[in-house]
């Protein structure tokens, strides 16, 4: 059931409680007053009437007994006639007279008050029979005009009551109802909203401090969580799309030309042995780049699933020398240093060493690769508070801004022209990245185009805690 519904049943309830009551609170006013006729009643006697104190007689002296002006008074003899003894003052204003059925009155108990009809309609009494002389019964009637009327004043006042608390009621709860039906309806639309794939729409802030103002709230939070979630969500359904097209686009070409070799040589293409043994090169060369590339890919996809690390003490500076030295051995002509001012002593880390030297050999044969021979590199170690550092600095080119920020994406080129040259496979800073992170750590670059670039390392040092 609906709110409304509850609130309408609740109105409908109350509806009747006060019918209910007001017919209980007339029925016992009617009868209160009724009993107070028949008291009135009660008081009379026949002595009264027929031994003195008659008409003409002098009056009763008791309080509660009526006036005799005000009494219809007869006698009903023992062969049914109806012998009229008195008729109240008020009889001849054009009272109607009460109807007395002679069997009735003979059949009704001496001194049991009974209710008698008159000859118009509505107009009532009360009347009681006395046995006279004779087994007559003599019958004495009050008029219930003043009791009939009271009634229908209080049941007049009553109903008057009774509408204009139900008509306060149902403002109210009118009221109540569509304070409390707005925010869920707002709520509602919200909702369809979301269903309908707007996942940016909240709900408005209304009733703050009530049971609907925080639903609310939590309700928006939930949702901005929701789209967090799914923008999330998309983000990584684009870069996992985007990855599977540059890892077919990267495997098809070594794999291309492969075939195209030995469709060639299957074809007697290669008769001359200087041919075969260059295609023979060619095809190892780009078996040897596919393998590197499904390595890199394998690779990736461990350290996505998250399998734990062998984690030993490793000695950051004896990897910066070691890639040193190696650069120097790839490029002779290049300058490669390791900075002075990088301090003394080991700097101590608890990690996989054998892909900690992977990260560093890819960053710095990432700056050997796109960099020309006369851009120096500089490589650093230290440690600052509990985190160990390390950098590598190219003096190059540097990267523009666009460039700098997707460096770390797998398979991205600057230059989507360009080929792939020196077996690099694109994925390179994006091992880097997925390494560092799961030793715990964070790898930025920074470059400033004609300047150069700084990749920075940090890891938690061998001392400090090191994230789950």
């Amino acid at each position: 059931m609906t709110l409304r519904g509850r609130v309408l049943a609740g109105i409908a309830a109350i509806a009747v409680f006060l019918v209910l009551a007001a017919v209980l609170v007339t029925s016992g006013t009617e009868r209160h007053l009724i009993d107070q006729v028949d008291a009135q009643l009660r008081a009379v006697n026949a002595r009264d009437l027929f031994g003195g104190g008659g008409p003409g007689g002098p009056h009763p002296p008791d309080r509660g007994r009526p006036s005799f002006s005000e009494l219809y008074v007869a006698v009903v003899r023992p062969d049914g006639v109806v012998a009229a003894f008195q008729e109240p003052d008020f009889a001849g204003a054009g009272t109607p007279l009460p109807v007395v059925d002679a069997e009735h009155v003979l059949a009704v108990d001496e001194g049991r008050p009974f209710t008698l009809g008159s000859e118009a309609a509505g107009f009532r009494y009360r009347a009681m029979t006395h046995r006279t002389l004779r087994d007559g019964v003599s019958i004495v009637a009050l008029p219930l005009a003043d009791t009939d009327a009271a009634v229908r004043r209080l049941v007049a006042v009553e109903v008057g009551v009774t509408l204009a608390a139900l008509a306060v009621l149902a403002l109210v709860a009118w009221w109540v109802v569509r304070l409390g039906v707005r925010p869920i309806k707002q709520m509602t639309e919200t909702a369809s909203a979301i269903a309908a794939g707007d996942l940016s729409h909240r709900v408005p802030d209304v009733a703050p401090g009530t049971e609907a103002g925080e639903l609310g709230v939590a309700l928006n939070q939930m949702l901005g969580r929701i789209e967090t979630a799914f923008d999330e969500r998309t983000r990584a359904d684009e870069r996992l799309r985007r990855f599977v097209a540059d890892a077919s686009h990267e495997l098809r070409t070594p794999v291309t030309t492969i075939r195209g070799y030995a469709e060639l040589y299957r074809a007697g293409g290669l008769a001359d042995d200087g041919e075969l043994s260059e295609a023979m090169r060619r095809t190892e060369q780009e078996a040897v780049r596919m393998g590197s590339l499904v390595d890199d890919l394998l690779q990736l996809a461990r350290l996505d699933q998250g399998r734990p690390l062998e984690r030993h003490p490793v000695d950051l500076r004896a990897v910066v020398d070691d890639a040193a030295r190696d650069a120097r051995a790839t490029d002779p002509a290049r300058e490669v240093r390791v900075a002075p001012g990088s301090g003394e002593g080991p700097v101590v880390v608890e990690g996989d060493e054998a892909r900690l030297r992977q990260v560093v050999a890819n960053v710095v044969g990432n700056a050997l690769v796109h960099t020309p021979s006369a851009a120096a590199i500089e490589l650093g170690a230290g440690v600052d508070g509990g985190t160990a550092w390390l950098e590598v600095t190219d003096r190059g080119q540097g990267m523009a801004p666009d460039v700098a920020v997707r460096a770390f994406e797998r398979f991205y080129r600057a230059d989507p022209s360009r080929s792939r040259h020196r077996g690099g496979t694109g994925l390179g800073l994006s091992i880097v990245e997925a390494t560092v992170a799961a030793h715990g750590g964070r790898v930025t670059l920074a470059s400033t185009p004609g300047e150069g670039t700084i990749v920075r390392i940090e890891l938690p040092s061998a001392g400090a805690a090191t994230p789950a």
